[in-house]
């Protein structure tokens, strides 16, 4: 089994301190920082913040470093979007508002690959969701119409934000990524 933790690089240094006890492994690619072994796991951190927990208390490890790292509780707005249209079927636009550090499981959706783990963990901690759908045919008109597929995907993610996001103003993810200007 394995889990995966999405940190901001700020957070790196507080992930290397809090694993320095621990038997440092080599590491495999170049894409990675550092690697221990921690509690019966390998857990290895990527230059990117993601960190994997592999092994027998990868759970155990998991609730170890959100206790260590997460902090306060810390509001955040995700939205991401699947399929581009006509051929792949609708374009959805989708956005998840929570406490980040409960949601920190979740990537973005082309590099999920657990989907059914994943919609668990946004109904377990989803302080809201939101879910805008455009059917094939819509885009087609839309198209017709001079509206770009780029054009409905920022005038949807306009509207979640609206929608979860217009009194409090929380930071917006946007494919993982902060989006400026939102709050």
């Amino acid at each position: 089994m394995a889990v995966t933790l999405n940190f901001g690089r700020s957070e790196k240094k507080a992930i290397k301190n809090l694993f320095s006890e621990f038997k440092d492994l080599p590491t495999k690619t170049p894409f990675e920082e550092a690697r221990w072994h921690a509690w019966e796991c390998t857990v290895t951190l990527y230059s990117t913040g993601k960190l994997v927990i592999q092994g027998k208390k990868e759970q155990y490890l998991k609730n170890f470093v959100l206790g260590e790292i997460a902090g306060e509780k810390e509001i955040e707005l995700g939205m991401d979007e699947a399929g581009r249209g006509e051929n792949f079927g609708p374009l959805v636009i989708g956005g998840v508002l929570g406490d980040k550090n409960r949601l920190r499981e979740l990537r973005d959706s082309k590099k999920t690959s657990n989907i059914e783990k994943k919609k668990k963990i946004v109904l377990a901690n989803a302080l809201a969701t939101a879910i805008i759908s455009f059917s094939p045919e819509f885009i087609d008109s839309a198209r017709k119409r001079g509206i770009s597929l780029n054009d409905l995907q920022a005038k949807a993610f306009k509207a979640i934000n609206f929608a979860l996001n217009s009194e409090s103003k929380w930071p917006v993810l946007v494919d993982g990524t902060p989006l400026k200007g939102c709050n």
